[in-house]
């Protein structure tokens, strides 16, 4: 009983760092691809920026939890549906 409750854990925390490990690989390539080489240059007399700078979307910590659970949910769905499917197909 409780191999599959933690096989099914297993496969929701690799949706989980699946989601995030494409997260950060799209940001990466976005900042690669989008580089405007020469921008500092041109605006000399430019304004100063503000001090306070914000990386990523910000959103609030229920929002996090209720992303993660989602994905777990979804990784767990996934695991039993294949196991569901399995167990029919070799009867």
């Amino acid at each position: 009983m409780k191999k599959p409750i933690f096989q099914a854990l297993m496969t929701g925390l690799i949706f989980v760092a699946a989601y995030y490990a494409f997260q950060v690989v799209q940001g990466m390539y976005l900042t690669y691809t989008h580089v405007v080489p020469g921008l500092a240059g041109q605006y000399a007399s430019a304004v100063p920026l503000p001090k306070k700078i914000s990386f990523g979307a910000g959103s609030s910590p229920a929002w996090r939890v209720v992303e993660f659970s989602g994905l777990m949910l979804l990784g767990i769905i996934v695991y039993y549906t294949g196991r569901t499917v399995r167990r029919k197909k070799s009867k």
